[in-house]
């Protein structure tokens, strides 16, 4: 099995890759694959990203294998239906690992997986955040997400209002224990304040830094797909704006690389809607966002304790909670 069920103990592939490079054989019409080196890559708190190295025919190939956890998150796709998205983005353009195949099935390595090139870059969010000028950086990451909202929704994504995105946190919150007072506040506010629904699009719904690859100034990929869905647009600049997202640059409203006009006229000039940066519906995905991560933030201190990888990880996102309670009464309560 590709993971660990056992705290602190670091996701292993299976002893024996025959039958994944078989199964690579097939899909690169091969006559010899074998996998010359596996390395973990940093990051993934859910999904593991495996760089293979694959020689195939003497021909060495560098790429990326994505395997889901023992214990998944309520809102994660399936591995064919993330492998549905990259695909349907990556023919519209937006910057993504190129997707290359499917294994839906646990037959292989005991997971679901798919494979996608792999794209050099970095995604260290403390880099990007010590830097004096992320300007060129919030440009493309504008583009990219206008790009995704106009890539049109793919096949099996049903579209949510913003009330169903509501709904959806109660029913995480009722699978919950001991749910603190500000994020009970929270939830009433959301419940109030869900504005209209509006035309939806496709949505990243994980659109933040440390979330793409960066190269020389140039973004190079958006990753982790798992939670797209079809919806609001605005959920995701909320979401990359929330002050959350921020690390230490908590006046640096656009995912703490720079102000938010840069990032909202960029995106607006991509063919985005062009909101005003202080608008209700954007402040409602912002209070919307900061609620929705204190619940996965729950969720994944209880998968912490049950064993999953990387459990000191978990555990801090757990952790992490109390603040954002905070936070989230000062929002809603207008103070």
């Amino acid at each position: 099995m590709p993971d660990g069920h056992t705290a602190g103990i670091i996701p292993r592939l299976p002893a024996d890759l025959g039958p994944l490079e078989s199964w690579l054989e097939d899909k690169m019409a091969a006559r010899k694959v074998s996998v010359r080196a596996a390395v973990l890559l940093p990051g993934g708190a859910v999904q593991r990203n495996w760089r293979l190295d694959i020689d195939a025919d003497g021909q060495v190939r560098p790429l990326v294998l994505r395997v889901g956890p023992d214990l998944p998150l309520p809102e994660s796709l399936s591995k064919d239906q993330e492998f549905e998205v990259l695909q349907h983005v990556h023919a519209a353009g937006v910057p993504v690992p190129t997707p290359l195949w499917v294994e839906p099935t646990e037959t292989l390595i005991g997971r679901a997986f798919l494979v996608s090139e792999f794209s050099a870059g970095d995604a260290d969010r403390q880099k990007l955040f010590a830097r004096p000028d992320n300007d060129s950086v919030l440009l493309q990451l504008g583009s990219a997400l206008a790009q995704t909202h106009g890539a049109g929704i793919p096949a099996g994504l049903m579209p949510e209002t913003p009330r169903d995105r509501v709904e959806t946190l109660q029913e995480w919150a009722c699978g919950l224990e001991s749910l603190p007072c500000g994020l009970i506040a929270g939830l009433d506010w959301l419940d109030v304040n869900a504005p209209e629904p509006v035309v939806p699009t496709l949505v990243h719904r994980d659109f933040r830094t440390g979330n793409f690859l960066i190269a020389d100034d140039r973004l190079v990929a958006v990753l982790d797909w798992e939670f797209a869905g079809a919806g609001d647009p605005l959920e995701d600049i909320g979401w990359f704006c929330a002050a959350c997202w921020r690390g230490d640059n908590p006046t640096r409203e656009a995912g703490g690389l720079g102000e938010r006009p840069v990032f909202l006229t960029a995106y607006a000039k991509a063919g985005g809607q062009t909101p005003e940066p202080e608008s209700e519906r954007i402040y409602f995905w912002e209070v919307f966002a900061h609620i929705r991560w204190a619940l996965i933030a729950m969720q994944q201190a209880l998968r912490a304790a049950a064993g999953e990888y990387p459990d000191w990880e978990l555990k801090e996102a757990g952790n992490r909670v109390p603040g954002l309670s905070k936070v989230i009464s000062k929002m809603v309560s207008g103070g």
